[in-house]
């Protein structure tokens, strides 16, 4: 990803936690529901951990985090956009949960807490925003203590392709110019290269949408969705959708959770 499209994410899309919200409704209204408890069964985060969280975004993890985690943690987080900063300091210091929280704004590849004083690192579903991925992850492991864990989500390829299918619908289903986001296969082999061990546990879900509305909202919280004239596309590629489903829109979904052991 080059400087101009990181600048996007900063300034447009990831300016404010909105157009994220709009996303998380479609997964947590018609999905499993238990992906933060799923996650923090299988991060490692020991009693008095510090954790650094890259890419925070508003603190998800954090707020929906289950009562299992234990309230001594000392968290770290991180985001190039203020307003996630903002979000997430806000909203977790609202819980009163952890005494112990620093927030800042900062680069994924230039983190402001030194080596080896994270017990668990954790990066979810953000590693495909770097413009060397390979850096970012260089860096986690610099800032993770020896026998700590760098956690990593990314979502496996051709995930969730019928969304992906829907959203090209507006341009008559040309291929798509950009280039494919990081896989978690990818990933993989990346993570293998700074770590000496990896495991790969796998997240599957199936999204049974029915109401438009929702499908709607994910889709024009899209990047292509700024362009004129695209949203009324979209609402109309929906309804045909819609109807062609008998009413249910079915999503395919898989992420994968990797563990890098330093």
């Amino acid at each position: 990803m080059v400087d101009s499209e990181q600048n996007y994410l900063r300034d447009v899309q990831y300016r404010f936690p909105d157009r994220l919200k709009a996303r998380s409704v479609l997964h947590n209204r018609y999905g499993r529901g238990d992906w933060f408890e799923w996650l923090a069964a299988h991060i490692p985060i020991p009693a008095g951990a510090t954790v650094a969280d890259v890419g925070c975004g508003a603190g998800s993890f954090w707020t929906n985090a289950p009562q299992t985690l234990p309230v001594d943690l000392r968290l770290r987080l991180f985001d190039l956009s203020t307003g996630m900063v903002q979000a997430a300091r806000t909203s977790i210091n609202a819980l009163h949960r952890w005494v112990d929280v620093e927030v800042a704004v900062a680069d994924a590849v230039a983190l402001p807490i030194v080596d080896a004083s994270a017990d668990t690192t954790i990066a979810v579903h953000m590693l495909y925003h770097l413009a060397d991925p390979a850096a970012g992850l260089r860096e986690m492991a610099r800032i993770t203590r020896a026998n700590g864990t760098v956690a990593v989500v990314l979502n496996s390829a051709g995930t969730m392709a019928e969304l992906s299918a829907l959203a090209r619908a507006p341009f008559g289903n040309a291929p798509d110019p950009r280039p494919e986001a990081l896989s978690s296969e990818q990933g993989l082999a990346l993570m293998q290269r700074v770590f000496p061990y990896v495991d790969v546990v796998r997240y599957e879900d199936l999204l049974r949408v029915t109401d438009p509305v929702d499908l709607l909202g994910y889709l024009t919280s899209l990047p292509f969705a700024d362009e004129p004239g695209v949203p009324k596309k979209l609402a109309n590629a929906v309804a045909e959708a819609f109807e062609r489903a008998n009413g249910v829109f079915t999503i395919t979904k898989a992420s994968e959770l990797l563990l890098g052991r330093k």
